[in-house]
């Protein structure tokens, strides 16, 4: 990928559509940073994000083509509809990221980034197949530690947990039961509490985007589930209590 760009650099060429690039960790946004692979990313238009969950998870605020038919390159391994933007009409293909990174400079579907050329001011230019190093020569630096958890923390029992009762974003959850006391391995009889039929992805169960905000909340992020079955097929959702009982409730 680095190649690529470094290619595009020296042809003067600058990405035509947005291109955002997601570091792995901490450790992989350090280390572009030193070697100057991220300011060379950023020299040809690329947007280096932070190193956390984005795009991959429909955390993308992504303000252009909303409700129209569009398409996008990914080297994300996810690409069920609305995953990464929210819009049900936006067609994500899936490639390695030095195909992306040359289409990015092509900003069209039916660029061959093996046998076509890019129009410059000097003439047409050609990538060259992609080289270099497969790991860092000079190892990999660590980077910004604050927020790494040491390996053996010292409990602190008498630490309080603040959360407003009014919070929907965070709840305090108890303990849970377990029924593995006794040496004893199996479950016991459980209670279906739904079936589906067709397609059936995590995506599907329990979407990202817009819901991980109550990812600290059990409750809330529950509905969610319930939510997403409903739309997919279409029928009534009841609640069931822990014994497994019919709440009464339609969702």
């Amino acid at each position: 990928m680095a190649s690529i760009a470094e290619q595009a650099k020296a042809a003067g060429l600058k990405s035509k559509v947005p291109f955002l690039v997601t570091p792995g960790s901490e450790l992989i946004r350090a280390t572009i940073e030193r070697d100057g692979l991220q300011s060379t990313l950023e020299d040809v238009g690329a947007t280096v994000l932070a190193n956390a969950c984005g795009p991959c998870i429909g955390q993308w605020k992504r303000d252009e083509k909303k409700g129209e038919d569009n398409a996008i390159l990914t080297s994300f391994n996810r690409n069920f509809k609305a995953r990464n933007d929210g819009n049900l009409k936006t067609m994500n293909f899936l490639a390695s990221p030095e195909i992306v990174t040359a289409m990015a400079f092509s900003g069209d579907l039916n660029f061959n980034p093996v046998t076509d050329s890019i129009e410059t001011p000097s003439g047409p230019f050609r990538f060259s197949p992609p080289s270099g190093d497969r790991l860092p020569p000079q190892g990999y630096t660590p980077g910004d530690l604050s927020y790494a958890p040491s390996p053996t923390p010292t409990p602190q029992p008498d630490t309080q947990i603040a959360i407003s009762p009014s919070s929907a974003r965070l709840e305090i959850l108890e303990p849970f039961g377990t029924n593995f006391k006794g040496g004893k391995g199996e479950l016991p009889e459980l209670t279906c509490l739904m079936r589906v039929k067709g397609k059936c992805t995590t995506d599907h169960i329990s979407a990202a985007g817009a819901w991980l905000k109550y990812k600290g909340h059990l409750s809330n992020i529950s509905e969610n589930t319930c939510e997403s079955r409903r739309e997919m097929v279409g029928m009534q959702v009841r609640g069931v209590r822990s014994d497994g009982s019919d709440d009464g409730c339609e969702r």
